[in-house]
């Protein structure tokens, strides 16, 4: 019994991911690539205590930890996480409150300054540079070199750095003790918001202290509805606010006066704002308009089956051979389709047509079963589903929070509830009621709701 116990406790604690110890250093801050990190200064302490540092490498994911690799002490040890108490990064923390590695420099400048750019990949690595501003770098033999700062990183980790002042200077990140900029974090806000910009309107802000007076510029693609505002003062200076951090703003463009009001993560235009009664677009439509989907679907099978049928021509023609394949496409169901592409992969002696892509010598062959999959694929669009969304627009009754969504094609039916629900309504003959039930009519029965509710 006793060693069926014994068992028992070894297997739960040493099997149990639950009881092995967390990284003390988040799994977020290492640099993950491939299912592992980059290897970095770090220790691992045992069950016994000991304390081992070295470099670490974690396999696994940010979100589980499955092996610890520690090199160190001329010994390299692959480490279940549950024989280790403890495991970590040696870092230090500089004046911005920032882990940095143990040997690495030390950064002046709050991390959020640090403009990266994706500069693509060079042998096998990640490359991101930073936007060049005004910065400097002390070198460990104390030099200091004043200009344009810019930082190189590999797969997430600083490697070169390069000021350019009287002179161009760079060299390798191990050189460096400090770096940061010489400009406020302040300017750098006002550069990116003055970027992310479009034009400026007048207009007025509702914030929580009271409204406020000055300059907006939308920054969304939609004509609608807007994700942020860039707010300018009468200063000059810029902020950016979002749905939840404002209630409401006012643009005044081209002698028109158009109110946004915050809906769930976006500003949305307003059409109408009554005592009771809301109405706008619906910046999140869920309803199919069925006619135009399936125009637009029909024309993805029109154009992509004339593109296959252009492929086997083309090979045909170049190859010098009589094809049907072109007729085949062009008059054959999907079904038949499917049924032709995989005899030619079978009698070819291969188990799928990706197999055979991979590894035919037949170029003709290829270029058939390429059409024949592009021709499959717009029938495929045809048949999923989605497709092309109504325009929507929200009636919100501002005191019960409740939404109907309507729809010119389901009008009718849509705004029924709300009709029926106004005894005004009730009240009417029948005739001067189907006014208020025509889409074109829409404005006159929101107000003629609003009174009633």
């Amino acid at each position: 019994m006793k060693q069926i116990l014994s068992l028992f406790i070894f297997f739960f604690v040493f099997s149990n991911p639950l009881l092995a110890q967390e990284s003390t250093t988040p799994l977020s801050d290492y640099t993950w690539k491939r299912g592992k990190t980059v290897a970095e200064d770090g220790y691992v302490v045992l069950k016994s205590g000991k304390r081992l540092e070295g470099v670490i490498v974690l396999k696994g994911s940010e979100n589980t930890v499955e092996e610890v690799i520690f090199e160190g002490e001329g010994k390299k040890i692959e480490f279940p996480v549950a024989a280790l108490k403890s495991y970590g990064l040696l870092r230090k923390i500089n004046a911005n409150g920032q882990s940095t590695s143990a040997n690495g420099p030390i950064n002046d400048s709050p991390e959020s300054m640090y403009e990266w750019r994706d500069m693509g990949v060079v042998m096998n690595k990640k490359i991101t540079s930073t936007q060049p501003r005004d910065g400097y770098v002390i070198l460990k033999n104390g030099t200091r070199y004043d200009g344009l700062l810019k930082l190189r990183r590999k797969d997430g980790v600083l490697s070169n750095y390069q000021v350019k002042g009287d002179k161009r200077y760079k060299g390798d990140i191990s050189e460096v003790a400090r770096y940061g900029y010489t400009v406020s974090e302040e300017s750098v806000i006002q550069e990116n918001l003055e970027k992310q910009a479009n034009k400026f309107y007048p207009g007025s802000i509702q914030t929580k202290t009271g409204m406020q007076q000055g300059e907006i510029s939308t920054v969304s693609n939609q004509k609608f509805y807007s994700n942020k505002i860039i707010f300018k003062d009468d200063k000059g200076a810029m902020t950016e606010y979002v749905p939840s951090t404002l209630t409401s703003f006012s643009q005044e463009v081209k002698g028109e006066t158009k109110k946004y009001v915050a809906y769930k993560d976006t500003f949305v235009q307003e059409d109408f704002s009554g005592d009771t009664f809301q109405l706008f677009r619906n910046p999140y439509p869920t309803s199919t308009n069925k006619f135009l989907t399936g125009l637009v679907k029909e024309t993805i099978v029109i154009g992509t089956n004339a593109a296959a049928q252009g492929i086997a021509k083309k090979d045909a023609k170049k190859n010098g051979y009589e094809t049907r394949m072109d007729s085949i496409i062009a008059n054959s169901p999907p079904e038949d389709l499917i049924g032709i592409r995989d005899g030619l992969v079978k009698l070819s002696g291969y188990t799928t047509a990706e197999e055979l892509q991979e590894k035919s010598d037949n170029e003709s062959l290829k270029n058939n079963i390429n059409a024949l999959n592009l021709a499959l694929a717009g029938y495929e669009v045809r048949n999923s589903e989605g497709g092309l969304y109504n325009k929507e627009w929200i009636i919100l009754n501002k005191k019960s929070g409740e939404e109907t969504v309507i729809y010119k094609a389901k009008y009718k039916t849509l705004m029924e509830p709300l009709l029926k629900g106004c005894y005004e309504y009730l009240s009417l003959d029948r005739g001067d009621q189907r006014a208020y039930e025509k889409w074109s009519n829409i404005e006159q029965t929101i107000k003629m709701l609003d009174g009633c509710y």
